[in-house]
């Protein structure tokens, strides 16, 4: 499916937007998410009418449906949920899966870059007795104290829909 040059526009602000409120709140907010999942959907079905609304419900039905599954058994958050059901509201259902898929690998890669950085500059002993002892109430392992960091989602999934803008401008 070939996205056009506005739809691809709206869906790397939205995304850009989404990540830089992520990582710095550390949550995606509803003005944010509703608001781009309405306009993809007014979008498309002014530029497609009725095959153009069916299009952006199908790719909000796989992006919310997808990530809903994943909150269900503790996987992620409720604004992630929203962000991938607005991306798809933009993009349609299988651009939408492409970016779920991509935001996987994405995820994975940043993972392993943050464990080995983290690895490479630990933190000196004793320099936060406050998180080490809320640490040891919790029966942490030193294993899984290297793990005390998650990756935003919106970081991976705009990673994902630049990497799909990209080879969609590359056609």
């Amino acid at each position: 499916m070939e996205l056009d040059a506005t739809t691809i526009a709206m869906v790397i602000l939205f995304s850009t937007i989404a990540l830089v409120t992520d990582l710095k709140n550390r949550r995606i907010p509803n003005w944010l998410t509703v608001s781009s999942a309405i306009a993809g959907l007014a979008w498309h079905a002014w530029s497609g009418g009725l095959a153009g609304v069916g299009t952006s419900l199908g790719g909000f039905a796989t992006g919310f449906g997808l990530l809903l599954l994943l909150w269900a058994i503790g996987g992620g958050g409720g604004g992630d949920v929203k962000l991938m059901g607005a991306v798809g509201a933009w993009l349609g259902a299988f651009p939408t899966l492409l970016v779920f898929v991509g935001s996987a690998g994405f995820a994975i890669v940043c993972t392993i870059v943050l464990v080995t950085l983290k690895r490479m500059h630990p933190a000196p002993v004793g320099t936060d007795q406050a998180e080490s002892q809320s640490d040891a109430a919790e029966g942490d392992s030193k294993l899984s104290s290297v793990f005390n960091f998650t990756v935003p989602y919106a970081l991976p999934v705009a990673m994902a829909v630049w990497s799909l803008a990209l080879l969609n401008l590359m056609k």
